[in-house]
């Protein structure tokens, strides 16, 4: 009985699924820590009313628009006045797609030892769209994964058949590259060819002149 093996298109699939593990598992691991350090963060901080005092507005058309938000807010008796960009997911803004006016009011924490350091309340929900994305992400891997799994005995092939196929990767990646090179060896010519073009067009303009400079110095002009 001769030896099976998996063949290439079966380790590169895993490959590539492994990849894609590793890739969301980042995102929702980096998600949950952001999450967990902003909610520490706000734990300490308290609440106060703040009033928008002037907009900068960003309009996107491919995206949510942004707002630059100037607000004031007053804490024992100091008047603050800040600025809430919305162009930062994870940090102390409101966040992608708000839609504020002047005058509106907004509660905000701040930090009771530095009145300064602020937070927005519609910030407390960031980092859920990253934990949902990645867990989508890994959802769709892991399926892909016991699918292919399923289905492992497809793709086992002979030594014989493990090398042919080698080699015919091989072959296929020459091919692109003659393929290439012709291509880029065209395109060259073809500069060329107008690089050619343009000097004679230049040579014969030249010529021209030269001889309308002669012709008007013959008739005294």
């Amino acid at each position: 009985m001769k030896k099976l093996r998996y063949n290439r298109t079966f380790k590169k699939g895993i490959g590539a699924i492994i990849f894609c593990v590793l890739l969301f598992g980042s995102i929702l691991i980096f998600s949950i820590v952001a999450k967990v350090q902003y909610d520490s963060i706000i734990a300490d901080m308290e609440i106060v009313e703040a009033t928008i005092v002037d907009i900068d507005l960003e309009i996107h058309t491919k995206g949510p628009s942004e707002q630059e938000i100037y607000i004031t807010y007053m804490v024992d008796g100091v008047v603050y006045n800040r600025e809430l960009e919305t162009d930062t997911s994870i940090s102390f803004s409101p966040g992608r797609g708000a839609n504020y006016s002047i005058g509106d009011k907004i509660e905000i924490f701040y930090d009771p030892d530095n009145p300064e350091t602020i937070a927005f309340s519609r910030s407390v929900k960031v980092g859920y769209n990253y934990m949902v994305i990645s867990l989508v992400g890994l959802g769709l891997v892991i399926f892909s994964l016991i699918a292919v799994l399923k289905k492992s005995r497809t793709f086992l092939v002979t030594q014989e058949e493990y090398e042919k196929e080698k080699e015919d990767l091989k072959k296929a990646k020459l091919k692109r590259k003659k393929n290439k090179n012709k291509k880029n060896e065209g395109i060259l010519r073809k500069i060329g060819k107008i690089i050619l073009i343009i000097l004679g067009i230049i040579v014969i303009l030249f010529i021209l002149f030269l001889l309308l400079g002669a012709i008007l110095s013959e008739v005294g002009y």
